[in-house]
Formats: C-alpha cells, structure tokens, sequence
C-alpha cells in the first residue's frame, strides 16, 4: 500500500462513517467473474502487443458510477479523482481512467457484444442469491430523451418547405443525432429512444432490456419467455406474446369483468414502474447525449445493472428488517 492511498483510505473512514450505500452496493455481487469479460476487449497480450490496460474492475464500477450520479464522461473523471466514496467504490486503484478512455472502453464493450455477457453474468449472480422469478414478470417501456438540436431541426425544415438542402461538415455531423425519432403519449411530444423493460413480480429487479428508437410501438418488443406470466399495460392490447399467461390489460368498450380483470392487472404490474423511476429521479438518468442506438444501449445496460445492484440493497434491508 503506497503512502497516498493509505491516507486515502484513512480520510475515507469519517466518510464511511456518513453513511455511504456505495459501500453496500458493492458488497451485493462478486466482482471477479467480470475480470475476464471485461480483459476480452484489450489487445495487450504478448503476442499482439499493446500497453497494458486499466484494470478490468475499475472501468465497470466507473460505468456503473456515471449511471447512478446521471454524469458525462468529462464528469466522471472529474467525480472519480474528487470523491472518497468514489475512490473506495473503485478500490483506490493508482490509474483512473480519463473521459476518452470511458468512451472507448464503452464502445468496445459493445462492438464486441461484451454488454450482454456482462448483462447475463449479473443475471447468473441474481438467480444464484435467490431471487428467481416465481410468480410472473412486469413488462413496459420508458422514453430515453434525446438532444434534437431545436435550431437546426427549425432550420431543416424551413430549408425543406423551400426545396433546399442543408449540408453539414464532418464535424457537425457528429453532434447529430443519427437514431432519435418522434413519438407522442398522451399529448406529449418526445424524441429520442425507448428502453423496454421487463422486471419480476417477486423482487422488482430488470431481468431484460432492449433499446429501439422512439417511433417503435411498445408492443412491438415482447421480452417474455414461454414458461412465465406476462402482465402489460394497455398499450400491448391485441399482441402476442410468447408468454403461456398473457395478462395484457384490454382496452376499448369493457365489460364489467373485464373492467376487473384490467384493474387486477393494473395492481400486480403497477410496481414495474419502480425501475423506471429510480433510474430517472434518483439515477437523473432521463436523457442521453450519446447519438447512435447502439451507445445508447450499453449506457442503458449499465443503467439497469445499477438498477439492480440498487434494489439488491433495498431486498437485504428488508430482510434485515424481516429478520428483526
């Protein structure tokens, strides 16, 4: 231990002290099985050659930091070389990652289908403490806002009621969004993307994710496998699922009974919108300044593997408290 992080740490105990659920949070899992799922996407082996690359376990939990204080990248860095609970939570590791290597780092893990390895370890680590799903699973869908770029939207169309065409530099090019579309609930107008969701019954935790872009209907993605209980909101009305129980609630002109069936349904699958609100109040994770479908969904992974390691906390509690 060098004499920096043994003063460190030292200043870390009034911290800790505090109260710090970081601390909790990186208690709820084990760490190692990520190491060499992570170490796949670097090319410095003897072999290929390459500088050797920051540790594994530093850039997941960085990740996993920039998804719950809702941080840029130039922020994370910041945030990481500034905050006890920061540096404990990464381990005081001597090298912390700078904003670029976020961002490379991020799209490797997803150019080399690595988030969903990452995704279905936790899933592994999830069933293994116990918390399978029993009774059925909440499926649903969340708007991901996206940066239009209002003056250059205002600026487009003008140019295109005239017949006109906008060309734009290689450099302004890359601060367009190129997956974003339209869509409108309730009156509302948004833009951006969709993160569809589904989350058990039993302990509320993200089981699946899948990213699409604003304009899909909801009902277009079904998450659900054969042997469980899918309970859905209006919105999936009249689609298949591969779920052998499809407890999608109806809509139209309802009978009596089947307005008690939908206010059945309504009350078991109204707890999946916790997720949803966790990771856009507490997590500020509502918007995106990433501008393709595939950035957005590793941030979105790790928005859910937060999510998760978040609700395993609040199940020890209740535990504890159970236990008391």
């Amino acid at each position: 231990m060098s004499f920096n992080e043994f003063i460190l740490k030292e200043q870390y105990q009034k911290v800790r002290g505090l109260g710090d659920r970081l601390v909790l949070m990186k208690e709820q899992i084990d760490w190692q099985p990520f190491i060499p799922l992570i170490a796949s996407v670097f090319y410095d082996n003897k072999k290929i050659g390459g500088r050797p690359h920051t540790d594994e376990l530093v850039i997941v939990r960085s990740m996993l930091l920039q998804s719950w204080y809702g941080l840029s990248d130039e922020e994370l860095e910041f945030s990481c070389h500034d905050r006890l609970s920061f540096r404990n939570f990464l381990g005081f590791p001597e090298t912390i990652p700078d904003f670029s290597s976020v961002w490379k780092h991020r799209d490797r893990l997803k150019e080399n289908g690595t988030d969903k390895k990452i995704w279905n370890e936790l899933q592994r680590q999830m069933d293994a403490k116990g918390y399978k799903i029993i009774k059925g699973i909440i499926q649903d869908a969340t708007f991901i806002e996206a940066n239009i770029g209002k003056t250059r939207y205002r600026k487009e169309k003008i140019a295109k009621k005239n017949g006109e065409e906008i060309i734009y530099s290689e450099k302004q090019k890359e601060h367009i969004d190129k997956d974003g579309t339209f869509s409108v609930k309730r009156g509302q107008v948004h833009y951006g993307y969709k993160n569809h969701v589904k989350s058990d019954t039993d302990f509320l935790l993200i089981r699946e994710y899948e990213v699409t872009t604003a304009s899909l209907h909801d009902g277009e993605i079904d998450l659900s496998d054969k042997d469980e209980v899918a309970y859905r909101d209006r919105g999936y009305t009249g689609k298949e699922t591969k779920a052998k129980g499809n407890a999608s609630m109806k809509r139209g002109k309802l009978t009596i009974k089947q307005k008690l069936r939908n206010f059945r349904i309504s009350k078991k699958r109204a707890p999946g919108e916790r997720p949803f609100g966790v990771i856009k109040c507490v997590f500020n994770g509502e918007h995106t300044n990433v501008k393709t479908i595939e950035r957005v969904s590793i941030k979105e992974m790790f928005k859910c593997f937060g999510y998760n390691l978040y609700q395993l906390v609040t199940l020890e509690r209740i535990k504890l408290a159970r236990a008391i």
